[in-house]
């Protein structure tokens, strides 16, 4: 039986015996406290393990807060470490892309100088302007699944990234190149 139901007989059997203890003093019978004092004493014991219980399920509540809160702070303190490890990435591929650009920029004027050097007119496609250009476009598309449809990244806004900017890097501009360095490598016609 709970504390509930107890509680229920205990506070019953009280009432029927204070109902009696009152009739037999105005009969002017004799009535036996004994079983009343006991029940009273039985929900007096009754409140106090009721209270007692409470406080240990405040206690045990207490207990399992601090202790989601100590697994939270130590979820956070391995979450904020992983951030700071993907900052790091970020950092060093932004760093890494930055000298990468500046190659492909130098690679490209070099590109266009010997093409001239060796007789070939090249089309502007090796132009720094159009180089970066394209590569705008293509690191555009490279950071669109980032972006989404906003095409910003704080305060970063992007061109839309368009086909064909999505394909491989090296193979589009090969594509776009080979034409005339085809011709310088062949030499002048005879």
């Amino acid at each position: 039986m709970d504390f509930m139901e107890r509680r229920a007989t205990v506070e019953g059997r009280l009432t029927t015996l204070r109902q009696a203890r009152g009739v037999a003093m105005l009969d002017g019978a004799r009535f036996d406290a004994r079983e009343l004092t006991a029940l009273e004493s039985e929900l007096d014991a009754l409140n106090e393990a009721e209270g007692e219980n409470t406080r240990r399920q405040r206690q045990e509540a207490a207990r399992a807060e601090q202790e989601r809160l100590a697994n939270l702070r130590k979820t956070l303190t391995v979450v904020e470490e992983n951030r700071l490890e993907a900052v790091d990435r970020a950092e060093k591929a932004a760093r890494d892309l930055c000298d990468a650009l500046n190659e492909v920029r130098a690679r490209s004027a070099d590109g266009t100088r010997l093409l001239r050097a060796l007789g070939v007119r090249p089309a502007v496609l090796l132009d720094v302007f159009e180089t970066e250009f394209r590569m705008s476009l293509r690191l555009a598309a490279a950071i669109k699944p980032l972006v989404g449809l906003g095409r910003r990244f704080g305060q970063i806004t992007f061109p839309e990234g368009r086909s064909p900017y999505d394909k491989p890097w090296r193979a589009e501009e090969q594509a776009l190149a080979n034409p005339d360095i085809s011709r310088a490598l062949k030499g002048p016609a005879a």
